[in-house]
Formats: C-alpha cells, structure tokens, sequence
C-alpha cells in the first residue's frame, strides 16, 4: 500500500517520468548499510526509517538494536542513530550517528570523493552501560512501547521522531510528530544529543507552513515525500509529486 497527494500543478513529462522511476526505485531497494553514502541512502531511505533490516534479524537471544530517526524537515537536516547493545553482558553499547541535510559545502568537493559534500557527518560513540539503560529506559518512559499512533501522516518537511527497536526479541516502532504533547513530552531526545559527538547543531522543530514547503520544493526541483504510520510500522511510504 502506498499513499501519495495529488496535487494539480503542472509538471513536465520528464519529471513525472523521473517520479516513476523515483517510486519504483525507492520501493524495492532494502537498506543494505549505506547510511553515509549519499546516492545509497536516497534510494534505501524508506526501509532505513522502517527499520526493515532490525525487523529481519529480530530473534530471540539478539543483543538489542535501536534505531532513532529524527527528521528536521528532511531537505534541512535528518539525525539518524543505530544503539547496539554489546554481546558482553554489562558492557554498554555502540551509537552510530550520521547527521545531513542542508546546502552541500561545494567547496570540500573533490575528484577523489565527489560525494563528500552530501555526506554529512557521521561518529561513533562507546555508551557505557549506566548510558545505555538511562537512555533506553527514557524512551521506554516516552512511550515506545505503548501502540504506534496509526494513521499519523508524517510529511518529509515535518519535524518528528521515528524510533524503531529490536529488543528482548521482539520488534516494535512508535512516531512523534510536532506539534503534539507527546512531542513536546519527550526527554530521550536530549539524552541522545547529548551523546552526539557530531558537533552539529541540533534544527530545533518548528511550525511549518505546507503549501509554503511544497512551493519551495516546485521551484527547487526537489521530490517530498509522506509516510503513513500503521499498526506497528508503516502503513504507506511514498515519493509525491
């Protein structure tokens, strides 16, 4: 199931052509591990998000795997964060963080790696294990484990948290989208941030203005997108023109 907007201005034939190749591509391409390759993250975003590769491993005796995606109107800045648990009982666990978006630095490109500027940039973190638990127990207290809000519609220009999680064997994903009291009652977010060894500054949420954005993304020659938030994943993810 897909779920798109229809929108009625006017687009070439060539870029309709280019957002059936888009929708095509990005529905069939699972995430593989590319996170900090531009071109690769692009076409396997979705099932990043989704958390399809943490579901297809979720087994029972799996050291555990959270996934903490937060999408700053996605064009702006996306912080995405993989926390696993070490195999060693006790001894903490790893965050991997890749933060991007926001005009590219043409200036650090270069023949050797012409994808350095859309890149972004990406640490790794060692989390002991006091961190660790604080942290997961913060987002456990969010209410992570309660039903995900089916049915919430989440616009690429939007501002929310999409968490997805194998842990004790089981896979589970929730969504908070601002504005909303579940948003603005949320304490993991600063914990992790806090964990994030980047150095670049946090897009703080705001109220957005869609017809403005979807403007911006007509005269910037960019695709948005919309995820739909089902029974325990999504429900639709889908490329709109």
């Amino acid at each position: 199931m897909t779920v798109a907007r229809h929108h009625h201005a006017k687009f070439s034939p060539l870029k309709l052509a280019l957002a059936a190749a888009f929708t095509a591509a990005l529905s069939g391409c699972a995430y593989t591990g590319s996170i900090g390759e531009p071109v690769g993250r692009k076409f396997q975003w979705f099932s990043y998000i989704a958390g399809d590769d943490i579901k297809a491993r979720c087994t029972a005796g799996s050291p555990a795997h959270y996934r903490l995606v937060y999408n700053a109107n996605y064009h702006e800045q996306v912080r995405a964060y993989d926390l696993r648990r070490s195999v060693l009982v006790g001894e903490g666990a790893m965050l991997w963080t890749q933060v991007f978006g926001g005009p590219a630095p043409i200036n650090n490109l270069t023949l050797s790696d012409p994808q350095e500027p859309w890149r972004g940039q990406g640490t790794q973190t060692r989390l002991t294990e006091d961190q660790y638990l604080t942290l997961i127990r913060a987002v456990e207290a969010n209410g992570f484990g309660q039903p995900s809000p089916a049915g919430l519609r989440l616009d690429s220009w939007d501002f929310y948290w999409v968490v997805t999680a194998c842990a004790d064997g089981r896979f589970h994903m929730n969504a908070w989208r601002h504005p909303s009291d579940r948003f603005a009652a949320l304490t993991f977010d600063k914990l992790l941030f806090g964990h994030d060894t980047t150095n670049v500054r946090v897009n703080p949420p705001r109220r957005v203005e869609p017809a403005l954005e979807k403007a911006k993304a007509d005269r910037d020659g960019d695709f948005y997108f919309q995820l739909m938030v089902g029974q325990n994943g999504f429900a639709g993810r889908a490329p709109t023109l």
